[in-house]
Formats: C-alpha cells, sequence, structure tokens
C-alpha cells in the first residue's frame, strides 16, 4: 500500500522509527488540499491548492503502526487519496486530523522534523505555510 507523507515522516529517520520495513518512492503532490497546522501537521481541503509530500510502500504492520502514531481513529483517520508523481497520478492513502481540531503552530522540534524531510526529498521548505499563533477552524 503507498503512504503520502507530507509532515514528521517525509523524514527518512522517523519514518523508520516507526515503519522500518515502509520503502521510499516518490515525492509527490496533493491536489485540491493545502498544508495547515493544528500543531500538528494536517491537510485540508482547498480548491486549487497544492500539498507536496511523499509517498512510501508499507506493508501492513507499518499501517497498523500508522495509525498507532497518527492516534487513529481518536485524532485522525485514515483516507484514500489520489497524488501526482513524475509518474502519473497514483492512488494511497493519508490521514487527515478529525474536525473541530484549532489551527496552531507546529513545536520547534516537530518542525524540524518536517524541515529535515523537506531535506531528505529535496522539497521546497519555502511551502511550509507556518501561522504565527491560534486560530479557529474556518
Amino acid at each position: 500500500m503507498r503512504y503520502f507523507a507530507y509532515g514528521a515522516n517525509l523524514s527518512h529517520a522517523h519514518m523508520a522509527l516507526w515503519c522500518p520495513g515502509a520503502t521510499p518512492l516518490v515525492k509527490a503532490v496533493l491536489p485540491d488540499h493545502r498544508l495547515v497546522f493544528r500543531l500538528w501537521a494536517d491537510i485540508a481541503p482547498s480548491p486549487g491548492k497544492e500539498v507536496r509530500g511523499a509517498l512510501y510502500e508499507v506493508s501492513l504492520a507499518d499501517m497498523d503502526a500508522l495509525d498507532q502514531s497518527e492516534d487513529c481513529p481518536d485524532l485522525a483517520r485514515s483516507k484514500t487519496i489520489v497524488v501526482r508523481t513524475a509518474q502519473g497520478n497514483r492512488d494511497a492513502f493519508a490521514y487527515q486530523m478529525n474536525p473541530g481540531r484549532l489551527f496552531a503552530p507546529p513545536a520547534p522540534d516537530y518542525l524540524a522534523l518536517i524541515l529535515e524531510g523537506y531535506e531528505d526529498w529535496r522539497l521546497d521548505p519555502a511551502a511550509l505555510p507556518i501561522p504565527d499563533g491560534p486560530t479557529a477552524t474556518p
């Protein structure tokens, strides 16, 4: 199964802690969504926007570990998505936080993991929309 990472799991080292058997595949873009922070990275539907990330190939055991790391289903839920890659569109799954969470900037150590992942995948860190403080969910 393909997993679309867009937060801390972009970091190869961090992903290996949860899913040592996961295989990094390719950079990917999730269309019609935007990256937001609710202390943790999250995706929100947003026509015309896109979220940069990457695909990993994961096993069923990896999926269980990811469910634990994402506090699924209490904090987030898994959803099926279609991402764009240089090789064409690919089906994958990603995690999206449950409704009702406030927007809030990430902790510095969490942001450092995301930036490490951006470096691992050679993604542009300017694409990270980091808010200054908490705001209500639109």
